[in-house]
């Protein structure tokens, strides 16, 4: 047995022919030389090996050789495409050594393939002759992923490893240092498939009948977990499956189905849900062209046309390939941020010289037209679908619609652990913090809110290593910067959903509290408590509604508002006639239709209408009311949530009869009358409760200042009260029993 590796020079080969043929060639002593190196010292029936590197290069590669006297014997031939393929130059030194066959089996082999001279064109290729050839020709062969070489088949072909399944049963067992990537041998039981190159000219009737390979749309390397984003499982579940399943089977099968592929997304739902981001990150993990990303505002350009020429410029490029390559041209990506400030219904907007129609028009036409395009996918983001075109929104055009809504607790989790996972990679998140905690404390928070609350916690970590009187001298240390569990409290407290509840308003309605005057409120509250529990509970009543009554005063707003705040449901809002003061009726309408819309984004919501009789305009006299008010409670009040989504709706009302009388009372499931006080029990208990007078005097206070058979409100005795102890003469029970006279509280009702 000889010395294990020799040192050769490489050369181009010397017979053309010798270029199909995957080998390098060795002079006949050379190759002897070789042989006599192996165990056997003998030549292998199926096959000789050598490893081959360069100085420059140290990964070795492995491949079969064959004699052949038209080489010097201190030369080795390398073909083009393999000295292309491995970077190595003519005359540069190699060296050679032979290798023992691993037991490392190709279970199945992808090649991508095209013209040896780029951008060629001619007759159409059996895929079944070149699959049979490609078996023939390269039989005991070994191939590893990238590897290029030639195959002669009516024209020069280049075919190149695009992918490589070895069996599952064969394990490496003598492979030798530094050979690079994934590798094996090719043999008669080994599936081949091919597919056409990026950007390949070449024509490939495809069989549908044997092996197809699916197209690689998705990157290799590209890994979901790494995308940044977080609690969409579902609705990258739904994308994939409408948008994409389809494009990942040959052209061939589609055809035999007769389907086109979906051409557009529209993602929709509230701001700061992800759906920009959500867009993108689909534009980096597809192998199409760069996706085009433009801002619907940009569209738009001062001159005539300009607005259209605009549009047919970011189809143009997926025009000009789809003439050339048909099915097989590459996907081109087109994403409209903002689309419904382009795209709003046709007709609709004046005074803008028809802009907006041509602009929907053009679109309309590149997606679906005459000429329309197999190539491109549109995917449009807005968070007002219903302002867009119907005409977009049908199949064929932006067929697909995936609401991206706020985040469940599970999702939070995830964001958190994304927007977290530096910090605590870095060993900077304190281990008192408790992403868990975090999911379950910020409800209906989008991803930026989250996002939001994550850079607020690490602001408090950097002022607590700043002295605000002395900033120039500032010495910091990373490992001081640590982010801890009182930190992201605080946080919390910065950032508030915008789908959450709007504790300052209800603090507001309760600023007295709730005050506990006896069993009567008990049962009022314990109904209104099992209200609570029943849209919590109840998969039959997704909707329940509920009018509290009774005279003003009585503490019907207080009790809704502590109701609502109690329910621990993540979205919470009031209409209140407060804040729609001087308000269109139009615009009272679009904020009463948004409000319970963006309920219907929340998986449990409550909605407080305070006063509905005020918030319809209702005057007795005439008597007048808002109409187009009316008809919108009408339709919102018996609207079943979406499926997936509860609501619960509290009404008060102060003229019962009225909401009766306009139709109202039918839209609700129920009436809660809220009384006043009416016993001496009642008001000692009131009395207690404010402290205002001592235990003794408790009692002494309900005889001498309240009447049986003349009821007060809540509102009404807090009052009388407050007036009463602003006096500076007199004790105050006197003073309380000469208020309620003298502003004769008794008399109003």
């Amino acid at each position: 047995m000889t010395s294990s590796f020799v040192k050769l020079k490489v050369q181009q080969v010397g017979v053309d022919s010798d270029a199909y043929t995957n080998r390098m060639y060795l002079h006949p002593k050379t190759y002897e030389k070789i042989i006599q190196s192996s165990p056997t010292s003998k030549t292998s029936e199926n096959g000789n090996y050598i490893t081959f590197y360069t100085v420059r290069h140290h990964s070795k590669r492995v491949f079969s050789i064959s004699p052949s006297s038209k080489i010097k014997e201190e030369d080795i031939a390398v073909s083009k495409t393999h000295r292309i393929w491995m970077d190595v130059g003519i005359g540069e030194e190699a060296t050679v050594e032979y290798y023992s066959p691993e037991i490392k089996t190709i279970a199945s082999i992808t090649f991508k393939i095209d013209y040896f001279t780029k951008g060629r064109t001619g007759a159409k290729f059996d895929s079944k002759a070149i699959i049979a050839q490609i078996s023939r020709d390269y039989n005991n062969q070994y191939f590893q992923h990238g590897q290029s070489t030639l195959l002669l088949v009516k024209d020069n072909l280049e075919i190149i490893v695009s992918d490589i399944k070895l069996s599952e049963s064969d394990q490496p067992t003598n492979s030798p240092p530094n050979l690079v990537g994934i590798y094996g041998l090719l043999l008669s039981t080994s599936q081949i498939l091919i597919q056409k190159a990026d950007n390949a000219t070449i024509n490939i009737d495809v069989s549908v009948d044997g092996p197809l390979q699916s197209n690689q749309i998705f990157k290799q390397d590209w890994d979901f977990e790494n995308m940044g984003i977080g609690g969409l499982d579902n609705e990258f579940r739904d994308i994939f499956r409408r948008a994409f399943a389809s494009r990942i089977f040959p052209p061939a099968i589609v055809a035999k189905l007769g389907v086109q592929h979906v051409k557009g997304i529209l993602l929709h739902g509230p701001p700061g849900t992800g759906k920009t981001l959500i867009a993108r990150q689909i534009g980096k993990m597809l192998n199409g062209r760069e996706p085009k990303i433009v801002s619907g505002p940009e569209v738009l350009g001062r001159y005539v046309g300009e607005p259209e020429e605009n549009i047919r410029k970011l189809f143009k490029d997926a025009e000009i390939e789809y003439k050339s390559r048909g099915d097989d041209s590459a996907l081109h990506i087109v994403i409209f941020d903002e689309i419904d400030s382009i795209c709003k219904t046709r007709g609709t907007k004046t005074g803008d010289a028809g802009v907006n129609d041509s602009i929907v028009n053009q679109l309309l036409a590149k997606i679906e037209g005459v000429e329309s395009l197999n190539n491109i996918l549109i995917i449009g983001m807005t968070n007002r679908k219903d302002m867009i075109d119907e005409a977009l929104l049908r199949p064929g055009r932006l067929e697909v619609h995936v609401e991206i809504s706020l985040p469940d607790e599970h999702g939070r989790q995830q964001i958190f652990k994304i927007h977290t996972s530096k910090m605590q990679h870095n060993g900077l998140l304190a281990k008192d913090v408790s992403l868990d905690h975090l999911a379950r404390v910020t409800k209906n928070y989008s991803g930026a809110e989250i996002e939001g609350v994550v850079k607020a916690a690490t602001s408090y970590s950097f002022s607590r290593q700043v002295d605000t009187k002395n900033l120039r001298s500032v010495t910091l240390k990373v490992e001081d910067l640590n982010v801890c569990a009182d930190d992201f409290e605080r946080a919390l407290k910065d950032i508030k959903p915008a789908f959450g509840q709007n504790d300052e308003q209800f603090r507001m309605y309760a600023i007295n509290g709730i005050i506990n005057y006896g069993p009567t409120f008990e049962k009022i509250q314990l109904s209104g408590n099992s209200f609570i529990q029943q849209v919590k509970n109840s998969s039959r009543t997704p909707l329940v509604s509920v009018l509290l009554s009774g005279k003003p005063g009585c503490g019907k707003s207080s009790l809704a508002s502590t109701l609502a705040q109690s329910s621990d449901f993540p979205y919470v809002r009031t209409i209140s006639p407060d804040d729609l003061v001087g308000f269109t009726e139009s615009a009272k309408t679009s904020k009463i239709t948004k409000i319970f819309e963006d309920s219907y984004r929340s998986p449990l919501s409550c909605i407080v209408i305070d006063d509905i009789e005020r918030l319809i305009e209702f005057v007795p006299i005439g008597p007048r009311f808002s109409n187009s008010i009316l008809q919108t409670l009408l339709i919102l009040l018996k609207k079943t949530p979406p499926k997936g989504r509860k609501l619960l709706v509290l009404a008060t009302s102060s003229v019962p009869e009225a909401v009766r009388d306009l139709g109202l009372g039918n839209c609700f499931a129920t009436t809660l009358p809220i009384p006043s006080i009416t016993t001496k029990d009642e008001f000692s208990k009131v009395v207690q409760e404010l402290g205002v007078f001592g235990p003794s005097e408790v009692k002494r206070a309900a005889e001498e200042c309240f009447n049986d058979r003349t009821p007060i409100t809540i509102k009404q005795l807090i009052m009388a009260i407050e007036m009463a102890r602003q006096e500076d003469s007199g004790s105050l029970i006197q003073n309380l029993k000469q208020s309620m006279v003298d502003f004769q509280l008794r008399d109003l009702y």
